[in-house]
């Protein structure tokens, strides 16, 4: 169940269907299934979490998502995020509380934020705890 914190930051979010969303730091999955219910039909959401445990876990709580091609996960930092080949850029990103995004870790945020606005469809908007910022 998603805290009323979290809730309120995903409903901030200008979702609509068919969007592709990338969440940082989102294991183990929670605001993710927000999202994906949002966005549907058609959207995707990838899940980035620099945590290889935090990856599991999300994969074993969002395995019917991740069955029916609505959600993935990847493992990688938030400052190493780059697209696979022929991955195609994201419509909206968003983060709660990353260190690399929220201001605990500025030297990964500037690199962080360089990875973003290159995963990122031209002037698609980074979300960092419901406010919208710049990626």
């Amino acid at each position: 169940m998603a805290s009323p914190r979290l809730t309120a930051a995903v409903n901030a979010l200008p979702l609509t269907a068919g969007m592709r969303v990338l969440e940082i730091g989102g294991a183990p999955g929670t605001a993710a299934r927000l999202v994906a219910r949002r966005i549907q039909p058609g959207g995707h959401i990838l899940i980035n979490d620099r945590s290889a445990c935090g990856v599991a876990l999300t994969e074993r709580r969002c395995a019917t998502d991740i069955a029916d091609g609505v959600l993935s996960v990847r493992c990688v930092a938030a400052e190493d995020f780059v697209l696979e080949p022929g991955e195609q850029p994201y419509d909206l990103a968003f983060a709660v509380r990353v260190g690399a995004l929220d201001g605990r870790h500025p030297d990964a945020g500037i690199r962080a934020r360089n990875r973003l606005r290159a995963a990122l469809a031209p002037g698609a908007p980074l979300y960092v705890d419901g406010t919208r910022t710049e990626p």
